[in-house]
């Protein structure tokens, strides 16, 4: 599994990017930008976290503060 990146998401404005960062921490279901699939929680027994989540079907891993740190640097 590998991380996402901010230019993988190919979305085009900070808003997108800000809304789906925000439908994860709020557990809504929602779809890979890459592949169209539901995404999981990453760590579902060892914590219940919403920071990390993976698309089973093209084996990514989305770490939302991540993203967030490269949204900021890159659409301040």
């Amino acid at each position: 599994m590998e991380r996402v990146f901010l230019k993988e998401l190919k979305m085009k404005s900070r808003n997108e990017v800000l809304l789906f960062l925000k439908r994860l921490w709020r557990r809504e279901k929602t779809n890979c930008p890459i592949c169209g699939n539901e995404l999981e929680p990453l760590h579902m027994k060892a914590k219940r976290s919403d920071c990390d989540w993976q698309c089973k079907n093209c084996d990514k891993i989305y770490k939302a503060i991540y993203l967030l740190d490269e949204l900021n640097q890159q659409m301040p």
